[in-house]
């Protein structure tokens, strides 16, 4: 087609209707689709504003792909999942990395972004933590911004309870239960995570807050060899329940939901058929299933697994719960898994794709096929 085609944009309305095929309104009832049509002017209609910055994306993407010259059609397109998250790890980052990931992200449709903050952020409540090259708060905001901008919520992630050796194991030993954990019998260990997670919640105004709560120190024998000094012990499952319940009622006292990892929740001999070193709800953590709150978004992760099914997520729908998968590396996982969540009859909230330290290793040719690989997966589930 011709140089210079004018181009325009519209968000679908139902007074459309009758100007429209019946083909195309019944796409444009889908959250996020959208249509192209290329004729001797180029026509995007979004269903919503996401619809129409994805359809404008796959355009962009059109021309640089075929240096300017693409053919006539139509394209008519939709996402099969409601969330498709990407996580990302601040830590030993720029923002100019986490800048070109969010772009790339936008090319993959993804409409969530996990930050996960843990010493990377100089954030007021955490100068006692935070690293000496944190980012500033202004350059947090600015990348916030800028993946606003690019269509992207904005979920904040702190690592609370578990993961602690080198948060507050290093600046908080007396709150500490063993070398890993914070200890929730103490009220002062609230004094100094409340304010930080209201910090966050000032500065984002986040709908959701992920609290992650994974890989309690203990939960098997090479976690104890590794996690736990001698004569240390595995966090009662009690306690990780009144720290879970804590935050929660913080969070949702603010209007924001709740999300977190689910690994602590199953146990292996619960579901035989998945991999058994990623189910840590042993010890009587998997009982904590029927009492976590409800209204608690899970992230069920499975990084490794080979078969069809995923019924740990299945588990968690019927327990009450909603549920979003999470896959790291493995292309095998990351398609059979969304394309399992997605056909879950109801609770399938969408997926997570993260990137852990491969951001942090600059190791971006892995770390785009995780982006490129999950969001092809993501969107195109069923």
């Amino acid at each position: 087609m011709e140089d210079n085609v004018p181009i325009t944009v519209v968000i679908f309305s139902q007074k459309m209707k009758d100007s429209l095929s019946k083909d195309i309104v019944s796409i444009l009832n889908w959250r996020e689709s959208y249509v192209i049509a290329i004729g001797d002017n180029i026509r995007v209609i979004g269903a919503d504003e996401l619809g129409a910055l994805h359809g404008l994306t796959t355009l962009e993407r059109l021309i640089i792909d075929r240096k300017g010259k693409i053919p006539r059609g139509r394209i008519m397109d939709w996402p099969d999942h409601k969330i498709r998250a990407l996580h990302l790890v601040l830590r030993l980052t720029t923002p100019d990395d986490i800048k070109q990931l969010i772009k790339y992200a936008r090319f993959g449709h993804y409409n969530t972004l996990i930050l996960g903050v843990a010493d990377g952020v100089g954030l007021k409540t955490m100068s006692r933590i935070a690293r000496k090259n944190a980012w500033t708060v202004e350059q947090f905001l600015d990348v916030v911004n800028f993946a606003k901008e690019n269509g992207l919520d904005i979920i904040p992630n702190l690592n609370l309870l578990t993961h602690q050796s080198l948060l507050f194991g290093n600046k908080y030993p007396d709150l500490m239960y063993n070398q890993d954990t914070y200890d929730p019998r103490k009220e002062e260990t609230y004094a100094a995570v409340l304010p930080m997670i209201h910090e966050l919640i000032e500065l984002i105004h986040p709908k959701s807050f992920h609290i992650g709560h994974d890989e309690v120190a203990g939960h098997n024998e090479n976690s104890k060899k590794k996690k736990l000094s001698k004569g240390e012990k595995i966090l009662p499952a009690e306690l990780f329940l009144k720290d879970v319940e804590r935050i929660h009622t913080y969070l949702k006292g603010r209007g924001v939901e709740t999300w977190m990892w689910g690994d602590m929740l199953i146990a292996p001999d619960e579901f035989p058929a998945m991999l058994a070193r990623h189910l840590h709800g042993a010890q009587e953590y998997a009982s904590l299933r029927d009492k976590i709150p409800k209204d608690i978004v899970i992230c069920d992760w499975h990084y490794f697994d080979k078969q069809s099914e995923f019924p740990s997520a299945l588990s968690f729908v019927k327990d009450g719960y909603r549920v979003l998968g999470a896959t790291w590396t493995s292309e095998e996982t990351i398609k059979n898994f969304s394309r399992y969540i997605a056909n879950l009859p109801t609770g399938g909230e969408g997926m997570i794709a993260t990137t852990w330290f491969h951001v942090q290793k600059k190791d971006w040719n892995l770390v785009n096929k995780i982006i490129v690989t999950s969001s092809e997966s993501f969107w195109n589930a069923k």
